[in-house]
């Protein structure tokens, strides 16, 4: 059996000792004579004993564990975010399980309500775009209810009362949107595929209100990442643009594409800022100027507020604002 998994029972029949004789030793208690737990130790490192940390968890009522739950690792901004919040993590004596939503309610309570049991001490999250459309967020004072900790970072539900970490969307917008409008820009078009989600929204009220307060008419285009091309270029054939923002990485792509196609010149004909990775802008062309919110920053907050919400068991929710940042680029 040398080398092969064995669970405490065997070790017990193995030992003739009792299972509690052997946890005990294996926890380094006192109660057990030194020779007794050495005898013990060395069997259980010879049989690669593992301890089931669900079983212990559900006995204890801790497990050590936190889950991040996020829509999706494809998009570069999760992606970073969540290497954030691991650097942190994996410093502590916490442990993370990574669980994908991909933008659905049903999978999202499914994931909370599997995990909530035992599964896990505190959750970080992401809001899904489908859970903001139905405005259903049970799942969530449930499981604060059952005594559990909730840090939403980026995406999260102000009617939640819970730790949340955010970005300046909307005074990041505002700047973006001034400095077009003292570079001379007046006819400055917001584009925008995550108009359903809190953060487009916000985003799109900085851009308005910088507008408005400049004296000039906002143009917001709505659309989806499969139609956002051809919506601008539509839109360019048959309307004056000088400057165009668009709210997240597929509208950013898709603008410096219909510019292209349209046959002007960025930044002389059509300044743009867009929202993308700081390797995908540096690689772009032109290089894209980007709106930078800093996700690794982000990422790392929220696992920082977690980790100290379950050590000190604090129910007092906290916030931060981690603020973004304009690179300028070649494109404007």
């Amino acid at each position: 059996m040398a080398g092969s998994n064995i669970t405490l029972k065997q070790l017990s029949s193995i030992l003739g000792v009792s299972i509690s004789t052997i946890s005990k030793a294996l926890n380094d208690s006192h109660e057990i004579s030194d020779p007794t737990k050495t005898r013990i130790v060395e069997l259980a490192k010879l049989h690669n004993y593992q301890p089931n940390k669900i079983a212990v968890g559900l006995k204890s009522g801790k497990t050590n564990t936190i889950a991040v739950v996020i829509p999706s690792v494809q998009n570069s901004f999760f992606a970073r975010a969540l290497y954030g919040i691991e650097s942190l993590i994996s410093d502590t004596k916490f442990n993370i399980i990574v669980c994908l939503t991909k933008e659905s309610h049903a999978k999202e309570v499914e994931t909370f309500n599997m995990l909530s049991n035992g599964v896990v001490d505190g959750f970080i999250v992401a809001v899904s775009e489908e859970t903001q459309a139905l405005e259903n967020y049970d799942h969530f004072t449930n499981v604060m209810e059952n005594g559990k900790s909730i840090v939403m970072f980026d995406r999260v539900i102000e009617s939640v009362n819970c730790g949340k970490v955010t970005t300046n969307d909307f005074t990041a917008l505002s700047e973006a949107t001034q400095k077009l409008i003292g570079s001379k820009r007046k006819h400055i078009v917001l584009v925008s595929t995550i108009h359903k989600l809190n953060v487009g929204q916000q985003r799109s009220e900085g851009y308005i209100k910088a507008m408005a307060t400049a004296g000039l008419s906002p143009v917001i285009l709505e659309t989806d990442e499969f139609l956002a091309g051809n919506v601008i270029v539509d839109y360019l054939k048959n309307n004056p643009v000088d400057a165009i923002i668009a709210l997240d990485t597929d509208a950013s792509l898709a603008a410096l594409k219909a510019v292209k196609i349209s046959g002007k010149q960025i930044p002389s004909d059509v300044a743009v800022i867009g929202y993308a990775s700081e390797r995908m802008a540096h690689n772009l062309t032109p290089e894209l100027t980007t709106i930078n919110q800093h996700s690794y920053t982000i990422g790392n907050a929220a696992a920082t507020m977690m980790v100290e919400a379950l050590r000190t068991k604090s129910k007092d929710p906290k916030e931060v604002v981690v603020s973004s940042t304009l690179s300028v680029r070649n494109s404007s």
